[in-house]
Order: C-alpha cells, then structure tokens, then sequence
C-alpha cells in the first residue's frame, strides 16, 4: 500500500518537532495516556496501565497515569484543546485518520528511530501483522512509522448457526451467494435475511474487492464507476425484495440478530461481545468476496501515537516505553483475551494460550477475524483543509441510506453527493 499524502506538517512541521532521542531516564518521569475505553474495555485498560506501572515502568523510573477521555471524536476534540492550552498528554489513542490529524499539526514524534533501535527497540516488530504495520507507515509519504496498532477489528458475517443446520443452508462466500441465501431464508421465514452494519465500509470494501476506487490520498473522490453502481444497485435490489437491510435506527444489527428478525449480517468482529448464545448458536465467517482466491477485508481499530508538543526528551522516551508496551506479545494476549478485539501479534494469535481462549469461549468470530486479517486493507485517507476522509464517509454513509430507502437513482445519487462534498 502506498503512502499517503499529509498536510506539510509530514514533511515539514512534524520534522521540526522532532525531540533529540534518549535511550533512558536521570530522574522519574510521569506520563498522560489518554484513550476512548470505557465499561470493561476500560477496566483492561486500567490493568494494563498498572502492570506496565509496576514492572517495565518501575525498572526504567516512568509513571504513566490513564485518563478516558469519551469516544473517539470526543477524545480527538479535547486533546486539540490540551494542545492549545500547552498542556497535551504524551501518548494518545486514536483511529487512523484522527492520528492522521495531529500529525498535520506537526506534533507526533516519528518512531523509526526507537523502533528500530538496537538497544531499546523492538527486535519482534515484524512479529505484528503486516497490515497493522503497513498502516501505521502510511500517513504521509516518507512511509515512517507514527504510531504503534492497539485494538484492531475487521468485518465479520455474523449467522445462526442453529437455524442454518435446520434448513441445511449452506455459508455464503460471495455476494451472489449470498442473494440466493437471504431469498431462500425470506421464503422460509417472511422475514428479512440479512442486515448491514455499516453502509460505507459495505460500499469502500466491495470497491477494494473489484480493484476499483474509493477515494485517493489527494482527497479525490472516485467512487462514481461501475463497481459503485453495481454494489448499490444490489444492495437497492435485495432490500426492495424484503431479503436485505440496514441496521438503521437500530444503530447494529446484533439486536435484529439476536431477536432471529434477520439470520446473518456484516458487523466489526469485536461486536462478538455482544452476542449471547442463549436462544440460538451462532458463528462468524468472513465476509462475502467476489474472487474468493483474492479476498479483501476492512481494517479498522485504533492505534497508540506520541505527541511531542510540550515534552522533553526523556518524555518521549518514557512514552516510547509504554506504547512498545501496549504492543508487546504480553499485553497483546491479555487485552485479545479479555476484549472482542482481535490480536495484532502472530506469536498471539498462534499461542497455546490464546488457543485454549478461543476454545473455552467457543467463539468463531476470534478464528475468521484472524483469518480476515491477514488480507485486511485500511480505507484510503486523505487530511486536507476544506475536507476530511471522515466527512466524506459520514457523507457516503448518508448517500447509501438515501439510495435505500428512498429508492432514489443511484446514479443520480452518487453525481450529487460527490458534487455536495466538492
């Protein structure tokens, strides 16, 4: 995958910030992590912090204090403000394209440098799957390393197993297949089949798969072609049939699932957590392709970044230290273990202990999740001044809603919303 283009802070800005590196602490040092965990997830969190505090932390003299700090967008918001203030934590959590975002205000400290460091760097690097490692150097084109991958998920087809084996259906693995499959539960049952979570990565995955185009780095919009027309068209088709839906109102489709109102549906394999198997036995498989020998998956989750605004060297050192942590093979089985998110490490996802996990829990999703994995892709992303890669997909989402359930053109439609978004 390409690097992709960043404001001038990649080149510019960022480089300048850059800290004179160190490879230990004189004096202790205390650190902000902040992050967007909460309930349970964020009760791992907290162990995590802890165990690092206690061990790697203890040895080295570095303090690293948590704070939540709300969802995702809310997080990106109050560290924007925290930077203005000049009083920013050292180490953030954030999706890809939120990351993306500070380092166009030339805050967030390269990592190739520690990384790759002979005496403090991470001689199991290549250890973390491709794809994780591969989106973490695609933020800007001089392909360096920003940020380290923490929780990671992908699409899943999420189906009732039990129901399956009473009507001897078979697991769809294409699109077509899928068709046929809902058309025949419908007949069976009067009820809609199968149910979408989340309508953009439905449309950007399905043009991944036809080697077709999204967007690019430039912030182009490119998904007025064929592939586009032929993905809405048949996602118009089968809910004008009754055989598909959105999750709409319903916000996910675990829900409808788990009510048996619709029999299959594409959710994040972390929503496993969510998916009690008292009235029925449910599995996970990967989604539908169209060339099955050539699958492509949506990557998607969240990764771990420095900001050196406000920081000494020692700081970004001590940060360093923690995120090198949090993508270690012993934090990495614990937070897979205790969390529907998938491992990043392919020692973890191979282990003896994350094996027996996976067997006590009796869960699929965590297998097809590292299967899906291994062929995952990350949504072309592009920061600019006027337009951001999370507009346009928020504006896409809506666009694919449109089509739905105003049966709207979808041609017509598309010409629009990229007109609106221009």
């Amino acid at each position: 995958m390409s690097g992709l283009l960043c404001l001038a802070g990649c080149q510019g800005k960022t480089q300048q910030n850059e800290m004179e590196m160190v490879t230990s602490i004189q004096e202790p040092v205390e650190i902000e992590f902040w992050h967007g965990m909460s309930g349970a997830l964020g009760e791992t969190m907290t162990e995590l912090v802890a165990d690092f505090n206690e061990g790697i932390g203890s040895e080295k003299g570095i303090k690293v204090k948590s704070t939540y700090q709300g969802n995702y967008e809310d997080l990106k918001a109050k560290t924007m403000a925290a930077i203005k203030a000049g009083n920013n934590p050292a180490v953030i959590q954030g999706t890809f394209n939120n990351i993306m975002e500070f380092i166009g205000s030339g805050i967030v400290q390269p990592l190739d440098d520690y990384i790759f460091n002979q005496e403090i760097g991470m001689n199991d690097f290549e250890d973390i799957y491709e794809g994780y490692r591969l989106e973490n150097s695609s933020y800007c084109e001089d392909q360096r390393y920003y940020a380290l991958p923490f929780s990671k998920s992908t699409d899943l087809l999420f189906y009732n197993r039990t129901f399956f084996d009473e009507h001897g259906l078979t697991v769809p693995t294409t699109w077509d297949e899928l068709t046929e499959v809902s058309k025949k539960i419908y007949e069976l049952t009067g009820k809609t089949a199968f149910s979408i979570d989340n309508p953009a990565n439905y449309l950007i995955t399905y043009l991944m798969q036809a080697g077709a185009e999204y967007t690019n780095s430039k912030g182009d919009l490119l998904f007025n072609n064929e592939a586009a027309i032929e993905a809405l068209t048949m996602l118009q088709d089968n809910v004008n049939a009754g055989y598909w839906r959105l999750a709409g109102e319903d916000s996910f489709s675990s829900g409808p699932f788990l009510a048996e109102n619709v029999y299959l549906y594409i959710g994040s394999s972390a929503s496993e957590a969510f998916l009690p198997e008292e009235n029925f036995v449910w599995e996970a498989a990967m989604i539908p392709q169209l060339k099955v020998d050539q699958p492509q998956n949506i990557q998607q989750g969240n990764n771990v970044a420095i900001l050196n605004k406000n920081k000494t060297s020692e700081e970004v050192y001590a940060a360093f230290e923690f995120i090198k942590y949090l993508a270690s093979d012993e934090a990495n089985l614990k937070w897979a273990t205790s969390t529907g998110y998938l491992p990043i490490r392919e020692s973890v996802a191979t282990s003896e202990d994350y094996a027996s996990y996976v067997q006590q829990a009796k869960q699929s999703a965590k297998e097809a999740g590292i299967e899906a994995a291994k062929s995952g892709f990350v949504e072309p992303l592009f920061l600019m001044d006027h337009k951001n890669s999370n507009l346009v997909r928020t504006e896409v989402g809506a666009m694919i809603e449109e089509i739905v359930l105003t049966n709207a053109d979808v041609v017509e439609t598309i010409e629009r919303y990229i007109q609106k978004l221009n």
